[in-house]
């Protein structure tokens, strides 16, 4: 709370409780707290240890490999389009033969022409052909055998295949934010956790290739700001080229001021992985002079960093702003002592 003491001379009291008035309202209400308002942001914290997590930019680099286990292949093997059938039919010779399966999923019979195989066990594809011979022939009987399958598979790790990097593909966040993987397209990436890629990555190959485990890990970093402002020596945007603690930021902005900085309060604001801003308070003062790294912050991209300044400096701030230069600009001098929660000036 505030406490003035102002010596003026007597015929100008009645200006400078009309000054008061008109200033009351620019004044804070609680000068010792720290307030974030915005109704987007959820209530700071108490105290933070490290954020978990960082958000992918433009110019990232992702590595992703893909490894192949025959134990998460499907329990029953259907026809896929590649695989080769043998199809016998008893007394009928002229079938007999080796089919290819198109890549439309049919296979070419005689007499019959097309027959849709794809997405049918082995089972299902003979009773199927049986059915279209059945208005030519009584009962013909079939057999029908997989003789050549995986052609899927293979052509995935043709593509994947590099006596370099192995079943791997490393590709490079592009300015719009997407990069795009062979035989299903392109995915956004800035703005989102390396875990969000990998989920999306993998659900988009686990229909096709169910038999392949994702990995998607982060191999090098474009670089990347935040911002440290308040009461620091160099405010303003702080270049990185990787996660950084928030006590480093302050040393690359220059350091706290002296004397001015309420280091026990410091604010984070962060954007969250759903899109939302947040704001964390952070207690340098625990990290810096009791040396309790616990209590840092981990600094993503475009993360700010707010220094605020101490109860007294804000009050100082505000009778040199409200008060002095009101009268100093009217030729008048006045000599003002004032008190911030026990804190006293002469």
């Amino acid at each position: 709370m505030l406490y003035s003491f102002i010596r003026i001379p007597t015929h100008l009291k009645q200006s400078f409780i009309l000054a008061i008035a008109l200033v009351a309202c620019n004044a804070p209400a609680n000068e010792t707290d720290v307030t974030i308002s915005p109704a987007s942001f959820r209530s700071a914290s108490e105290d933070i240890r490290y954020i978990p997590r960082y958000l992918l930019n433009p110019g990232d680099t992702l590595q992703i490999s893909f490894l192949i286990r025959a134990d998460r292949g499907p329990a029953i093997y259907r026809v896929e389009a590649g695989d080769t059938l043998k199809v016998k039919v008893f007394h009928h010779p002229e079938v007999d033969d080796t089919y290819y399966v198109r890549p439309d999923g049919n296979i070419s019979l005689p007499y019959k022409g097309a027959c849709l195989v794809v997405g049918l066990t082995p089972e299902e594809a003979r009773d199927h052909i049986a059915d279209l011979y059945s208005d030519m022939w009584r009962n013909p009987i079939v057999a029908l055998q997989v003789t050549s399958f995986g052609k899927r598979l293979d052509e995935l790790k043709s593509i994947l295949g590099s006596p370099a990097t192995g079943q791997s593909i490393q590709t490079t966040i592009s300015p719009d934010g997407y990069f795009t993987l062979p035989l299903v397209g392109e995915f956004a990436a800035a703005g989102r956790a390396v875990s969000q890629v990998q989920q999306a990555v993998e659900a988009a190959y686990v229909d096709r290739f169910p038999e392949v485990e994702i990995g998607v890990q982060l191999s090098d970093t474009a670089g990347f700001g935040v911002f440290v402002q308040g009461e620091v020596s160099q405010p303003g945007r702080v270049a990185v080229t990787g996660p950084i603690t928030a006590s480093r930021a302050l040393a690359m902005a220059g350091g706290a001021q002296l004397g001015t900085s309420d280091l026990k309060n410091c604010i984070l604001l962060t954007m969250a992985p759903d899109g939302v801003a947040e704001a964390h308070r952070v207690d340098l003062y625990a990290v810096l002079e009791q040396g309790d790294v616990s209590r840092d912050a981990l600094l993503g991209p475009n993360d700010v960093l707010v220094v605020p300044s101490t109860s007294i400096t804000r009050a100082n701030r505000w009778v040199d702003q409200y008060i002095t230069k009101m009268f100093l600009f009217r030729g008048i001098g006045v000599s003002a002592a004032y008190r911030i929660d026990g804190f006293s000036t002469p």
